[in-house]
């Protein structure tokens, strides 16, 4: 799928992390249903790439509607680190695969951030620092 070129702003940091996310129509602010719990495979200052099992929460499918279209967008909430709060996010999802090099289907989604609040922003610059510097590990890919 990829030409090579990278298209990316941001490098994407490889990490996995928690994220509790939540599927909400466009128009409506978040339900409180109970959360899909998934992993992360990287992150970036401009979205983030989840690997899961299961695509669908109560029937609501999260991949629904056309690309850059869609009908949902994914209210997530990421846990960065265990002594901060979580970092908060409404995403819509850009991309999605599955992934051939594990023995289980396993989606991978690109997920752009849309919506950030000013905290987390500051939040997840730092987040972001602190692991390329000790680090150094980010991931070449696909944009969001």
């Amino acid at each position: 799928m990829s030409d090579g070129l990278e298209k990316r702003k941001f490098q994407r940091l490889d990490c996995p992390l928690d994220v509790a996310v939540e599927i909400v129509p466009v128009t409506e602010a978040p339900q409180q249903r109970p959360p899909l719990h998934i992993r992360s495979r990287n992150i970036s200052k401009s979205g983030i790439c989840l690997e899961t099992q299961s695509i669908e929460i109560e029937g609501v499918h999260l991949l629904s509607g056309l690309p850059f279209a869609r009908k949902h967008r994914l209210y997530m909430s990421i846990q960065l680190t265990p002594d901060e709060p979580p970092f908060e996010a409404i995403g819509e999802v850009r991309w999605y695969d599955i992934s051939s090099d594990t023995p289980a289907s396993i989606y991978r989604v690109g997920v752009a951030f849309l919506r950030v609040k000013k905290p987390g922003k500051e939040q997840l610059a730092r987040f972001l620092k602190s692991h390329k510097a000790s680090r150094g590990l980010f991931a070449p890919g696909r944009p969001f």
